[in-house]
């Protein structure tokens, strides 16, 4: 293998890792490298040279890439198939990342503040009220802590949001 094909290999794990991590299958991370490294459209057949998925694999990751807004998809000229092209840049997809962990930690805060509340109805025995009470603390300080988190995510994701590229 040469090195230009190890850099593009290991772009492509890097690619199948960002999917991953977002919860998507490999494969999309696997199209999204074969775009980026290819810089064209693409039909089915060639994704599936690319990828090394079979056909269907690839028609049904594409499809799924297509109702995400990730590529757009239009015929061909003079040809009787479609062609795909992907939308976003890097920024986007980090913009989506973001975005995603940012409901996740809202969600988590949300939990972590009722089980707070929760806690603060309860009046614990004498023996439990050292633990309760280091309990409560940890919590508070969780929920503190990720809100102090998210409204820094949330303004830069805002400034990510305004740069042009």
């Amino acid at each position: 293998m040469s090195q230009l094909q190890q850099i593009k290999a290991e772009f492509t794990r890097i690619f199948e890792g960002i999917a991953d991590r977002r919860g998507l299958p490999v494969i999309i991370g696997r199209m999204m490298a074969a775009f980026f490294l290819e810089g064209r459209e693409l039909n089915q057949k060639e994704l599936s040279d690319i990828t090394g998925y079979s056909l269907s694999s690839v028609s049904r990751a594409v499809e799924r890439m297509v109702q995400m807004g990730i590529v757009h998809k239009h015929k061909a000229p003079s040809r009787e198939y479609f062609v795909y092209h992907m939308k976003i840049d890097y920024r986007d997809l980090a913009v989506g990342g973001l975005e995603a962990w940012i409901r996740h930690a809202e969600l988590s805060k949300n939990e972590i503040e009722s089980l707070r509340r929760r806690m603060e109805a309860l009046d614990f025995r004498k023996e439990n009220q050292s633990e309760a009470s280091r309990l409560h603390t940890t919590l508070t300080e969780l929920e503190k802590n990720t809100e102090i988190v998210l409204e820094i995510i949330r303004k830069d994701l805002k400034e990510l949001r305004m740069i042009k590229t």
